[in-house]
């Protein structure tokens, strides 16, 4: 079985826009799982509305009370998950053909059993255009075109097999909110032995509503400060002196970051526990022309 994750906070009609998406799809039985991190149950009865008289859709919602943030949301709805493939979707995209996104996912798992997760084309809703930071790949150079073995996937659109998600553990508890969570566990997919698969011709269309974000200026921290406690907490060291450096220079420059920020960050990580990966994925990244220097 197909198990469909959406969590969702403060984004009331994108995600009604969402699931009418959703709702073209029939065909086997699939499962859509949706957690509403809004304080009231806000969404329960129109979500559950779009969806009720379609016989393909099995159809679940959770509410807790709490926002969960992204990396515990999403654990709440893998553990809940009966599927062995688990599509996560943002709450704010398009999919054009649900069907076929859903086919291919099944038919790219089934031709590559080294494969433990999809990586989506992820385009702009506005522009049908690339989102450059939603290429999932450190070189924005290559041909995004064809298909391609990656080292990382993002949040928008991806599919995991819930073996990997039982071989590799979860999402990370302790990078907060937002940010950095993707990274992490696709450090833990290939330490796992299993490869990252982009896939050119699976393409959503992302909104990036600026409904239920964090202000820019938190953000900006915490995509700084999340970079570096995954890098750290993973990569070798003469890596890790690299990226603190690039990072913290960028942060400040480019983000108009603060130096006591940037003291704190360092301090965290000076005391993180580490879990450097192996010598055979290092290889693995480089063989997919990945960065690994920031």
């Amino acid at each position: 079985m197909i198990s469909l994750l959406i969590i969702s906070f403060g984004r009331y009609q994108e995600v009604l826009e969402t699931f009418a998406c959703v709702n073209k799809y029939h065909g086997k039985k699939i499962e859509l799982l949706f957690l509403d991190n809004n304080p009231a149950r806000e969404l329960e009865t129109a979500l559950s509305s779009i969806v009720e008289n379609n016989s393909s859709i099995l159809f679940s919602y959770f509410h807790t009370g709490e926002n969960l943030g992204v990396a515990e949301g999403r654990n709440f709805l893998i553990e809940k998950a009966q599927g062995d493939i688990l599509i996560t979707l943002d709450d704010d995209i398009e999919i054009e053909d649900i069907i076929l996104l859903i086919q291919k996912v099944t038919d790219y798992m089934a031709n590559n059993a080294k494969v433990g997760a999809l990586a989506f084309n992820i385009k702009n809703y506005f522009t049908r255009k690339a989102l450059s930071h939603e290429i999932p790949h450190g070189n924005k150079k290559l041909d995004f075109s064809q298909n391609l073995l990656t080292y990382y996937f993002i949040g928008a659109g991806h599919a995991i097999r819930k073996e990997v998600y039982q071989k590799a553990g979860f999402y990370p508890k302790d990078l907060g909110l937002y940010g950095g969570e993707e990274r992490d566990l696709s450090f833990r997919i290939l330490e796992a032995g299993y490869q990252i698969l982009y896939a050119s011709d699976i393409v959503i269309y992302h909104k990036v509503s600026p409904n239920g974000r964090m202000m820019r200026k938190k953000e900006n921290f915490f995509r700084y400060r999340n970079q570096l406690i995954v890098l750290n907490r993973y990569m070798p060291m003469r890596y890790r002196l690299t990226s603190n450096c690039v990072w913290s220079i960028f942060y400040l420059v480019k983000m108009n970051g603060e130096i006591l920020d940037i003291v704190k960050v360092l301090s965290e990580i000076f005391s993180l526990k580490r879990k450097v990966v192996s010598d055979k994925t290092i290889r693995y990244i480089k063989f997919v022309d990945g960065r690994l220097y920031y």
